[in-house]
C-alpha cells in the first residue's frame, strides 16, 4: 500500500485534522533509540522541552544494556515500561495503549481528543514503517484514518495517512509538566539499579560470543546495531547525569559528574574501532582476533558501567566527595 501524502488546509469540519508543522523522526546519529525521539518530539510539540538525553534519563534507557544474541532494539515490554518510566516523571504521567485493546473508533477518538488539544501521540506498528515509531499528528474521521510521520532518512513537510491500526498508543492526557525533583531522583536510582541487574549478564554473554574463536563470524549488523545503541544510551546517559549535577549540592554533583566522566570514556572506547556500520568497524567481525578485541573493550565497558553505576547511587546516599573515597 501506497501511503497519502496530505497537506492539511480544508476548513471544512469533516476534513482531515493535523497539527501544523510537526517535525519527522529521523534515521540519524545520535538519536538512535527511535522511541525517545518521538517521545522527545511529542513532549516538545505540546509544549515541554526536555531535549532527547533527558528523555532517555527518566525513561530509563540511558542506562540500557542492548540484549546478545537477540534483538538489540526495544521489546514491546521494554518500549511500554520506558514509556511508564517518562510518565512517571510528568504531573499527569502517560496514557499507554495496546492496539489490541482499542476497536479502530475507539483509538480514532482518543487521537482525535488529544491532537485538538494539540498534543501528538507516539505510535508503533502503524504507517510505511511498522517496525519504527511514529508520531500521530492527525487524524481522518471519515476514512477512519491516522495522521502523522513514520521514521525518515530526511526531513519532510507532508505527513502520511494510515488505517487506524497500530501495536501501541502513547499519549499526553494533559499539557505536560514536570513532576519534580523526586522524579529526577528516582530516574537515577532505576538506572543505577538496572545497570548493576541487567548489564553484567548481557555483557557477559556478548564478550563469550566473541571469545569463540573458531565460531563462525558473529551476525555483523545485529552487532553493528548493539554497539550504536550501545553508545547512544551512555552518551545520553552521560549528558543527562552532567545536566542534574549542576543543580545538586557539592556532593552530588561531584558524583554525578564522575559518572558522567566514565560515560564519556566508555563512548570513546567503544567508537574507538570506528563508528559503527563504516567497513573499517565491521572488518573487526571478520577474524577472531578482532571478535577478541571487540571482548576485551566490552569488558572494559562494563567495567565503566558498573563503576558508573556506583557513583551515581554514591550521588543520593553518601556525604562525602568521589577524592575521599577514591583519593585525588
Amino acid at each position: 500500500m501506497t501511503a497519502r501524502r496530505l497537506r492539511i488546509e480544508s476548513s471544512d469540519a469533516n476534513a482531515p485534522r493535523a497539527i501544523r508543522d510537526v517535525a519527522a523522526p529521523l534515521r540519524t546519529t545520535g538519536r538512535s533509540h527511535n522511541l525517545a525521539q518521538v517521545l522527545e518530539l511529542m513532549l516538545d510539540t505540546a509544549g515541554l522541552s526536555l531535549g532527547y538525553e533527558v528523555v532517555m534519563g527518566l525513561s530509563g534507557l540511558a542506562c540500557r544494556t542492548p540484549p546478545w544474541p537477540a534483538e538489540p532494539r526495544l521489546s514491546f515490554e521494554e518500549a511500554v515500561s520506558a514509556a511508564e518510566r517518562l510518565g512517571s516523571a510528568l504531573e499527569d504521567g502517560l496514557t499507554v495503549c495496546r492496539g489490541a485493546e482499542l476497536p479502530a473508533e475507539d483509538l480514532l477518538a482518543q487521537v482525535r481528543e488529544v491532537v485538538d488539544a494539540g498534543r501528538p501521540c507516539a505510535a508503533l506498528g502503524w504507517g510505511s514503517e511498522k517496525e519504527d515509531w511514529s508520531i500521530i499528528c492527525g487524524y481522518d474521521i471519515g476514512r477512519g484514518h491516522l495522521i502523522g510521520h513514520c521514521l525518515l532518512d530526511h526531513p519532510r513537510e507532508r505527513y502520511e495517512s494510515w488505517p487506524a491500526r497500530l501495536e501501541i498508543l502513547i499519549s499526553l492526557p494533559a499539557a505536560p509538566a514536570p513532576s519534580g525533583r523526586e522524579a529526577v531522583e528516582r530516574a537515577l536510582q532505576l538506572g543505577s539499579s538496572r545497570l548493576v541487574e541487567e548489564a553484567p549478564q548481557r555483557y557477559q554473554t556478548w564478550m563469550n560470543a566473541m571469545l569463540q574463536a573458531d565460531a563462525p563470524p558473529s551476525p555483523i549488523q545485529p552487532h553493528e546495531q548493539a554497539v550504536e545503541m550501545l553508545a547512544d544510551a551512555r552518551s545520553a546517559a552521560a549528558t543527562f547525569a552532567a545536566a542534574v549535577a549542576r543543580h545538586e549540592d557539592e556532593v552530588a554533583s561531584a558524583w554525578l559528574t564522575r559518572a558522567a566522566n566514565l560515560w564519556h570514556e566508555m563512548v570513546e572506547i567503544l567508537e574507538s574501532r570506528g563508528a559503527p556500520h563504516t567497513p573499517e568497524a565491521i572488518a573487526w567481525l571478520d577474524h577472531p582476533e578482532g571478535r577478541r578485541a571487540w571482548a576485551t573493550v566490552l569488558e572494559r565497558a562494563a567495567r565503566l558501567d558498573d563503576r558508573a553505576a556506583v557513583a551515581v547511587k554514591c550521588s543520593l546516599t553518601v556525604d562525602y566527595l568521589p577524592e575521599e573515597r577514591y583519593g585525588p
